[in-house]
């Protein structure tokens, strides 16, 4: 009896990945200026969003195909190496968390505080304020979700908002008081603009200067987004799709070369989802609600990621 085929081989979609994981250890170098280290965060997840889009979407494309892949892929099914690369990319992210959580401790050090919406001066409150009815109000797009027939398409180059809404409810009649009366729960997302740049500098005091990322900005003013609700309680958390960019030519011998690549890259805006990426603090049932209505399984990639996304804004 022949033993099997030993490949001895790294394979390259593994090797992809362990060169972005150089870009890492820039990121993670002290001796790297910190701006310079924030890039390179950048470029890690630019390059990240890049694999998703080619190189992982064709093992992906292998998987569903219906036939045996270890000769294709050199000795490894398909679905194994998915499960291989989202382990690879899971543990790159949360280096890159902790990269990040140093960066921002060491510019912390030379009086440049990245601020969030929690923890906001009175000053700094009436500047996001105005900021947000005069400059990211005029540009943002809300969509709530739960009446909607069909779920809208979500750009993979975009960053979104996922809000959850518990909703005030008339106290109903309870004859047998056994029964808690069960909350109404409405959900909506929110796309962050790309028009508007990621960071907004707030005024300085005391000599430091304190910046605050565009989504907290938009977090700060959840309640003026959704005045038109009785709601309880609300929280937004940060998710982010990648789609299948491969080009699909079309086989029809009456359309030139170039009809058809054109009619691919329309397609691939709308291709199907490799990977999500969500704030690992979103709650369990917003978190499902998102999977389901998208028809994303455990084989796309899901993430769990930090607070903010599209670092490549960096």
């Amino acid at each position: 009896m022949t033993e099997p085929k030993q490949y001895r081989y790294i394979d390259r979609e593994k090797s992809w990945l362990a060169f972005n994981a150089r870009v890492l250890q820039e990121a993670a170098d002290d001796s790297v200026p910190l701006l310079d280290r924030l890039r390179f965060l950048g470029i890690f997840s630019n390059n990240l969003d890049e694999f998703f889009r080619v190189r992982f979407a064709a093992i992906r494309r292998l998987s569903f195909a219906g036939v045996p892949t270890e000769k294709i892929l050199r000795g490894v099914s398909a679905q194994k190496l998915i499960k291989e690369i989202t382990d690879i990319v899971i543990k790159q992210q949360a280096e890159s968390l902790r990269i990040l959580t140093i960066i921002e401790s060491k510019l912390k050090d030379e009086n440049v505080l990245i601020i969030n919406e929690c923890n906001l001066s009175d000053e700094h409150k009436t500047y996001i304020h105005d900021y947000f009815i005069q400059t990211v109000s005029p540009e943002l797009v809300t969509i709530i979700l739960n009446d909607l027939s069909e779920f809208p398409i979500l750009k993979d180059t975009s960053g979104y908002l996922a809000v959850k809404l518990v909703m005030n409810s008339e106290p109903k009649p309870n004859l047998l008081k056994l029964l808690k009366q069960k909350k109404e729960i409405r959900y909506a997302v929110i796309e962050i603009p790309k028009t508007i740049n990621r960071f907004v500098v707030l005024p300085s005091t005391d000599e430091k200067q304190y910046v605050i990322l565009l989504d907290d900005v938009i977090r700060f003013n959840l309640s003026s987004i959704f005045n038109v609700f009785d709601y309880e309680s609300i929280s937004a958390h940060m998710i982010k799709i990648t789609r299948d960019a491969q080009l699909d030519i079309d086989s029809d011998l009456s359309k030139s070369m170039l009809e058809k690549i054109a009619i691919s890259v329309k397609e691939r805006r709308i291709g199907e989802p490799v990977r999500f990426v969500y704030d690992t603090e979103i709650g369990k049932d917003t978190l499902k609600f998102f999977l389901q209505k998208m028809e994303i399984d455990s084989t796309d990639g899901v993430i769990p990621g930090g607070r903010y996304h599209n670092r490549r804004d960096y």
